[in-house]
């Protein structure tokens, strides 16, 4: 009898912290979910404001397709541009995973003819003061993209001038700078080679990637 007695509050505790544990997993769960949508919200954001709203008439959220990008691990989703039925331009949603700390999302805003409507970083875990000035609202830097593309400069030139190329470098940050820099002219030569068959993709509602 006195073996039962001890036994109960025991298996209550378990059963609380089981409980405990499930509500707490949900928790997260939800938690997780809120912040995925936020960052989704988020990027959808900086994509429509990439491009001028009277060059596009079509759901930029809606009309997306897959691109393969030689030399980076995940594949960008590519935001597609149209005017009347025309391809007009793109945003290309890319990861790298060569920056100090990690991951960097960038957004890159390309016309038909390759020329960089502008760049936007939207996520990374770069140094404070540092490798975090790849964010437009703490220099400049990202700015020195826009007007520029394959040929211009030529590919040897695609670098950071401390390592050679065309590119200012952030001080004390050249790591990062390459990460962006390479990851910029990767995904522009990813698109080139298949800006066609994305559209066409897209339209066919088949965005396998290439």
């Amino acid at each position: 009898m006195a073996d039962r007695s001890l036994l109960q509050p025991a298996m209550m505790l378990v059963a609380a912290g089981l409980a405990a544990a499930v509500i707490l997993a949900g928790l997260n769960e939800l938690t997780d979910d809120r912040i995925e949508r936020e960052q989704q919200r988020r990027a959808l954001a900086a994509v429509s404001a990439m491009l001028e709203a009277d060059s596009y008439d079509n759901d930029l959220a809606a009309d997306t397709a897959r691109l393969r990008v030689p030399g980076l691990a995940h594949p960008a989703t590519v935001h597609l541009a149209r005017s009347g039925g025309v391809p007009a331009s793109a945003v290309i949603d890319v990861v790298t995973s060569r920056g100090y700390s990690g991951d960097i999302r960038l957004l890159l805003a390309v016309d038909m003819d390759g020329t960089v409507l502008g760049v936007r970083v939207i996520e990374h875990r770069e140094t404070p003061g540092l490798g975090d000035r790849i964010e437009r609202g703490k220099s400049d830097w990202i700015e020195q993209f826009a007007g520029r593309s394959l040929g211009d400069p030529p590919d040897e030139s695609w670098a950071p001038d401390r390592r050679g190329g065309t590119f200012d470098t952030l001080s004390s940050a050249t790591i990062t700078s390459a990460a962006v820099i390479d990851a910029i002219k990767r995904a522009l030569q990813a698109f080139e080679a298949d800006k066609d068959a994305l559209f066409e993709r897209a339209v066919t509602g088949n965005p396998e990637d290439s």
